[in-house]
């Protein structure tokens, strides 16, 4: 499933479901991602003129060496299109009121729509009406799928979140109770807020159902505190063995499970990450070098590349190579050129590709350890533009978020046609 993104998954869940469920890890999620942005945006505040003043290419910050002579990034290859600009299209649904307030695309041509008519933080409205709409065909058509009424009740803060599993799947959880569908939204059947149906918990596993949480835990609400966490199934059938890595609960933590089943799992120690891999389906596992330095865990849908990256500056550092990347050769990890000094985020795709984003919106690709912007995208500094949320999915489709709509890159490597969706 989204095994590259489930820390976006827990912040967004928890903003808008906090009041009334906190599964485990989740206010440390909506930390991390609130001190990111804080720490890169007064990271770049100094420099802005700086960036302004040269092209986008150019990455210049304050605090980079005087005498770094890392190679400047080149060029890869650009992806061959005759118009570079994004095909656009408005999320339109007859018969359906209210404003467009979550997309979430499954794979390319497979996603979901919310639309709402209330305010998602007036909490206490009465005469909200919520509609649903799933698309077959890339965004290009929608079918409203009815939601049961109590659907349109006051919710907590931040209103309805949408969490699929595939095209079929979906749970539409209020905040007091989960809405879940198994058959594309012909029908749905309603479950209690402490008691999350397996459709629910596998919004949050990796793709054949795989999770870390407390041992104690039968649902994804942390009513039972621990101090450290196993990997389990959804479907409660046993683990032969446990990752050998400190699964203490406050770590920061990352499970991945890539399309050749090699589960990844990886613990951030103060500075030092380490991963641990298993290519039996958890039978056994080996543990690879630990890095100093690194801050997340990268794997490409197809399972075939595993990358670190570091994406925020150490506190005080005045070196430009805090944007760095390790790639796994063999059972090590050997440094690469860096990313752009103003990455925002990173995730890897197939065919040996991280698709960067920047700080003022936008993004393009890694390859090779060079950069390229995206024209689709503006680049990464797109007049007025916010960080994109980038995610890639399980067939290789690129999803960037931003708040009223998303860019969906259909295509492979730095091939890609970009349809903007809102």
């Amino acid at each position: 499933m989204r095994e590259t993104d489930l820390d976006d998954v827990f912040a967004e869940f928890e903003q808008r479901t906090a009041p009334t469920f906190r599964p485990p890890g989740l206010a440390a999620a909506v930390r991390r991602v609130r001190d990111r942005r804080v720490r890169r945006r007064s990271l770049l505040a100094g420099t802005a003129a700086l960036l302004l003043a040269g092209p986008a290419g150019a990455y210049a910050l304050a605090g980079r060496d005087v005498d770094d002579d890392r190679p400047t990034p080149a060029p890869s290859p650009t992806a061959s299109r005759t118009d570079d600009r994004p095909v656009q299209r408005t999320v339109t649904v007859p018969g359906v009121r209210g404003e467009l307030r979550q997309l979430k695309f499954v794979d390319a041509r497979h996603g979901w729509a919310f639309f709402d008519t209330c305010d998602p933080e007036d909490v206490g409205s009465t005469d909200c009406r919520r509609d649903l709409a799933r698309t077959v065909d890339g965004g290009v058509t929608w079918r409203k799928r009815a939601l049961p009424a109590v659907a349109n009740e006051p919710t907590t803060p931040g209103g309805l979140v949408l969490l699929p599993v595939d095209d079929q799947q979906l749970t539409v959880a209020t905040g007091k109770r989960y809405l879940v569908t198994t058959d594309a939204g012909a029908s749905f059947t309603e479950y209690p807020i402490d008691a999350p149906p397996r459709v629910t918990r596998l919004a949050f596993a990796s793709r054949d159902g795989y999770l870390l949480r407390c041992p104690d835990d039968d649902g994804l609400s942390s009513r039972v505190p621990c101090g450290r966490q196993q990997l389990v199934r959804v479907d409660g059938a046993a683990v032969p063995a446990q990752p050998p890595v400190d699964l203490t609960a406050n770590a920061d933590k990352w499970l991945i499970e890539g399309g050749d089943d090699r589960l990844w799992v990886a613990v951030r120690d103060g500075d030092r990450m380490t991963v641990a891999v298993s290519d039996d389906r958890a039978l056994t596992w080996r543990t690879l070098p630990a890095v100093a330095g690194a801050a997340r865990l990268l794997v490409s849908p197809d399972g075939t590349a595993a990358w670190l990256v570091s994406m925020n500056p150490e506190s005080g550092s005045r070196s430009a190579s805090s944007k760095r990347v390790w790639a796994l050769k063999g059972n090590r990890w050997q440094e690469q050129s860096g990313l752009p000094d103003d990455s925002f985020a990173a995730v890897a795709a197939n065919g040996g590709v991280l698709v960067v984003t920047g700080v003022y919106g936008g993004g393009g690709y890694w390859v090779d350890g060079r950069y390229v912007d995206e024209p689709a995208l503006g680049g990464r500094q797109r007049d007025g533009g916010e960080a994109l949320i980038v995610r890639v999915l399980p067939d290789d489709t690129i999803v960037m978020s931003y708040p009223t709509g998303i860019f969906l890159g259909t295509g492979s490597g730095v091939d890609r046609s970009w349809t903007r969706l809102s």
